[in-house]
């Protein structure tokens, strides 16, 4: 019984304290921290022919494009796999 009045004593002088001001510095803008992370990642250059039917149909709606027997994301201009100068479509 006495501890339960100590820790509520306790609580009640914790709750009349000032809050304490850090000397630390005040944080970087967002745009700041995002522009100093590293490169972003990347898809990967060459995506597996899914075996769905409609699976395939999203991704091809989606701006993936069928070369072969594998899918290239939007944006892919050249083939990995490809030999010679072979350009995806």
């Amino acid at each position: 019984m006495k501890r339960l009045l100590i820790l509520i004593a306790l609580g009640a002088s914790a709750c009349d304290r000032q809050p304490q001001q850090s000397a630390a510095p005040p944080r970087q803008a967002t745009t700041e921290v995002l522009a100093s992370q590293g490169p972003t990642s990347k898809p990967p250059a060459v995506v597996p022919m899914p075996k769905d039917q409609a699976e395939l149909d999203r991704m091809i709606l989606a701006g993936y494009t069928p070369h072969g027997t594998h899918l290239h994301p939007p944006g892919v201009k050249e083939c990995p796999l490809a030999q010679g100068s072979e350009a995806v479509m």
